[in-house]
């Protein structure tokens, strides 16, 4: 008979859940089990912390519920996060580029060089104003979910990715690549990762 592994440390996970706004069940987000969040436990920094916690020593199959108010999920929301940048960064031979709207979230990059979305608040004539709090910040969010599989990490999976890699809801936000060069946040105010 097979041992079931568990989830620990060293341990490659995938997971499927549903992301709920605690107070009003107001479905935030979704990881189906055709296309699961993943993670290497202990190694994937990007999770966030309660989720981590409610993980451990689950199986393949095992089904977990757990609310966590904000400073275990996605964080408070802090002013600092607010930034304004000059506009000419997200200007393309002089124009503003096309992406660029009030509402829209683009990839940035901190001074660190973590990838990072921003959200536009205002466009002014000469700054745009941006908010890099995550947009979960403040929530208290209720994750129902399943765990899909559970196996050793792979040398290569042990190695922790460069910049922010940044996966679903289990993570923080969905980064995706800064591909157009459209700007860095240099303030350093605008942290990747949680705390």
């Amino acid at each position: 008979m097979e041992n079931k592994q568990t989830v620990g440390p060293g341990k490659y996970v995938k997971y499927a859940y549903k992301l709920y706004n605690e107070p009003d069940g107001e479905l935030l987000f979704e990881a189906k089990t055709e296309a699961p969040d993943e993670m290497v436990y202990g190694v994937s920094h990007e999770v966030v912390p309660g989720l981590i916690a409610a993980l451990k020593d689950l199986s393949a199959g095992d089904k977990f519920e757990v609310v966590l108010p904000p400073q275990a999920a996605f964080g408070e929301r802090y002013d600092e996060n607010v930034v304004t940048l000059e506009k000419e960064i997200f200007e393309r031979d002089g124009k503003l580029a096309e992406e660029v709207k009030v509402g829209a979230e683009l990839p940035m990059m901190t001074a660190e060089g973590f990838r990072i979305l921003g959200k536009v608040l205002e466009i002014g004539d000469k700054e745009i104003k941006m908010d890099f709090n995550h947009p979960f910040a403040g929530k208290t969010v209720k994750y129902q979910g399943e765990v899909v599989e559970v196996r050793d990490a792979t040398p290569d999976e042990l190695q922790p990715a460069s910049g922010c890699g940044c996966g679903g809801c289990g993570s923080h936000n969905d980064c995706g690549e800064c591909s157009d060069g459209c700007g860095e946040c240099n303030d350093g105010g605008c942290g990747c990762h949680n705390g």
